[in-house]
């Protein structure tokens, strides 16, 4: 009999949950921005060696690895995302490596998924710049997809 009312009570609990009380696995969460980087005379995807990636005013590193793909996260509550990019970078050295500021302007959409998922960013490139010092090695930028929808593409390429 206590089996019978358990199932009875877990069933009316199913019922009882609308399709809005749960968030599957298979919604795409808010998308980062994919940076590929390539060859400035081939064209084909390079790797960068000892890539530090590190917001602006945040001590926290994003990564440190060698990659030829990236996907970062953007500022979903503002218009403007400024990371530092650093090649060759060794923790071991205080002063090492090859930094290059990069600031990426976009628009912002929140998007509602449900009461169970809440919002998703999108957003829409517009520019990116990258600041001039003595030693660039971010030679050039060529934005591929400017709707960052999901994470299937490489949204933008980064030549070096």
């Amino acid at each position: 009999m206590k089996n019978k009312s358990l199932l009875i009570c877990l069933f009316l609990f199913l019922l009882s949950c609308e399709p809005d009380d749960i968030c599957l696995s298979s919604i795409e969460d808010t998308p980062k921005l994919i940076l590929g980087f390539y060859d400035q005379n081939t064209g084909e995807l390079k790797e960068v060696n000892n890539l530090k990636i590190q917001g602006l005013s945040n001590q926290e590193i994003y990564t440190y690895q060698t990659i030829d793909s990236i996907g970062i996260p953007l500022k979903n509550s503002e218009n403007l995302t400024v990371y530092t990019l650093t090649k060759d970078f060794n923790e071991n050295t205080s002063n090492s490596g090859n930094e290059d500021k990069i600031y990426f302007n976009y628009n912002y959409n929140w998007n509602y998924i449900s009461r169970a998922c809440g919002f998703i960013t999108t957003y829409d490139i517009q520019d990116i710049i990258i600041k001039n010092d003595s030693e660039n090695w971010i030679l050039n930028t060529e934005i591929i997809e400017t709707n960052i929808i999901d994470e299937k593409n490489i949204h933008v390429k980064i030549f070096h």
